[in-house]
């Protein structure tokens, strides 16, 4: 196997103990991660945020090596199916946020069922186009001049359907976020925001989207109406809440030259921090075991964008195999 360039993975244990047990279901998640990945296809709403180079990926190298499927899709595509959801499928929505979060009383009901509307419309497009994963990039949303705002409640709640998901029109976190899914379960997208150097941690978080499912579970997931001027659209309701403390694992692919990709990962952990009034969007401070300045001076030169995907635990030996599988270069920071 080794000289027919074969990719393998050796196990060598008793086959009773519980390492030999948890490595093999390792390497089977691992391989139905991979699996998954390769039928994978991505919708990409409008194009991708110009000016953003650590994002971009080449489409023919990304399906000739890894597998997934980028496809353009077109906002009007999302208005139409905007106006094909009926008035009971908005109930529906309504009622289940009603049921599981606590509802800012500031949210109208014509804010509310707007959101709605968007998110049974792209939940929709995802199913009927056989899309594992979406990106969209909020100015393709908010220079068609069709929407009201934008769908980053939508994209929460997708997240914790399971559907892969990334901004800003980046399909890789976009494919890394449904392999995290396969993987490991409750996959989370995010981003570095800021060193905080005295708690020697990192602030993660994005413009509004998160993974409700990674949420503390001693504080209520809020969905609040929020001022954002993103996009020069009307305020979108945004989940609010932080991250649940404990260990926790974050990822994210590279495009290399010559169809190569590498996977930079950091194991860490979400502190119990206190909250910060004036960010009204999900986050947490994420301390790298290997040291904040170690972490993402290893981070950057190997060449790691600003988008990850996060998920609660320790995960490097997963992503690690997840590598061996698919021929990708694992680089642990």
């Amino acid at each position: 196997m080794v000289r027919a360039g074969r990719r393998f993975s050796v196990l060598t244990d008793d086959w009773q103990s519980e390492t030999f047990r948890a490595d093999v279901g390792r390497w089977a998640r691992a391989a139905a991660a991979v699996t998954a990945w390769r039928s994978l296809r991505v919708a990409l709403v409008g194009y991708a945020m110009n000016d953003m180079g650590d994002i971009r990926v080449d489409e023919s190298a990304l399906i000739r090596g890894l597998g997934p499927q980028i496809r353009a899709v077109a906002p009007g595509d999302l208005y139409r199916g905007m106006l094909q959801v009926t008035d009971a499928q908005v109930a529906g929505v309504i009622a289940s946020e009603d049921a599981r979060f606590e509802i800012d009383p500031a949210l109208s009901a014509a804010e509310r069922e707007d959101h709605a509307r968007m998110q049974v419309a792209i939940k929709a497009m995802l199913d009927q186009g056989g899309y594992g994963a979406y990106t969209a990039h909020f100015d393709a949303i908010g220079e068609d001049g069709r929407f009201a705002r934008l769908p980053l409640a939508a994209a929460s709640t997708l997240m914790a359907a399971g559907y892969g998901y990334a901004a800003e029109g980046d399909v890789l976190t976009a494919c890394l976020v449904a392999a995290g899914h396969r993987l490991i379960g409750d996959a989370h997208f995010t981003e570095m925001y800021a060193m905080d150097f005295p708690s020697d941690s990192v602030l993660m978080s994005h413009m509004g989207e998160g993974n409700w499912k990674i949420a503390r579970s001693d504080r209520p997931v809020r969905l609040i109406k929020r001022p954002l001027g993103i996009g020069r659209l009307a305020d979108p309701p945004t989940f609010l809440f932080q991250y649940q403390p404990g260990p926790a694992t974050i990822a994210t692919l590279v495009n290399l030259e010559g169809g190569r990709f590498r996977l930079v990962v950091a194991e860490g952990e979400n502190l119990d921090s206190a909250p910060l009034p004036a960010l009204e969007m999900p986050y947490g401070q994420f301390r790298p075991n290997s040291g904040l300045r170690q972490c993402l001076n290893g981070w950057l030169a190997a060449g790691g964008p600003h988008h990850e995907v996060m998920n609660l635990g320790h995960h490097a030996a997963s992503w690690r195999v997840f590598c061996q599988l698919t021929g990708i270069e694992f680089v642990p920071v």
